[in-house]
């Protein structure tokens, strides 16, 4: 599974001209509360679950059109798909949910070693803004459409929609931020948001591959002996 995060890291970054500025405030210590409120925007239940769905389905796609006695076999059973391809993608999102506060506990770690207090409040504030919900919203939304695209196709895809719904109330908070400190952090922290994401999907996919593969065997069988077929 492609890294979803990294998109939502670089958007705010990405969507105001970066501003010179001065050298950020030596690191301080910052409340917990705070780091596991940004974190729980980065990485929400709702959205994972969805992009999950979805990037399961996209990948029983790719699936069935690489194996050819796959594809006739469901297309000559069409109640299969929605059967056995139901509940493996109920599993297979089930699955990443249970890990989620895993890969939450590591982007919390970066941010703890990597952004002061605040750059972390900061971040929280606009991204707890209207501006900043749609700009959440948008990406999230860009990432379910095409979860086969690479974090860079995502990014570019999600700062043309966003940049497309934004109005004039919108602009000033916008451009403040993609000027700030904070949203200069955040370019920076890329590629360790998205090695870490990117480590934990293939983690989860290693370690639940037999199983997934177990269970789709016995739900074809289940159903095909349910038909009365062999």
């Amino acid at each position: 599974m492609k890294p979803f995060l990294t998109a939502l890291m670089l958007s705010a970054a990405a969507l105001a001209p970066a501003v010179a500025h001065a050298a950020a405030p030596v690191a301080a210590p910052m409340p917990d509360a705070n780091i596991d409120k940004l974190v729980a925007l980065m990485a929400p239940e709702d959205a994972i679950s969805r992009l999950a769905g979805k990037a399961f389905d996209a990948g029983m796609d790719q699936q069935l059109a690489a194996d050819s006695q796959m594809k006739a076999n469901f297309d000559a059973n069409p109640g299969l798909r929605e059967q056995v391809g139901g509940q493996l993608r109920s599993q297979f999102t089930a699955i990443l949910i249970a890990a989620l506060p895993s890969l939450r506990t590591q982007l919390g770690g970066i941010l703890q070693q990597e952004m002061t207090a605040a750059e972390i409040v900061d971040t929280l504030t606009f991204f707890n803004s209207p501006t900043g919900q749609k700009v959440r919203t948008e990406v999230y939304e860009t990432m379910g459409s095409a979860p086969g695209q690479s974090p860079q196709e995502v990014q570019q895809a999600a700062i043309a929609s966003v940049m497309a719904k934004m109005t004039a109330e919108d602009y000033p908070a916008l451009m403040a931020f993609g000027a700030s400190p904070a949203a200069q952090k955040m370019g920076t922290l890329n590629p360790k948001i998205s090695a870490a994401s990117k480590a934990w999907a293939e983690k989860l996919v290693a370690e639940n591959r037999d199983k997934m593969k177990a269970m789709a065997v016995k739900l074809t069988a289940d159903y095909l002996a349910r038909k009365g077929t062999k």
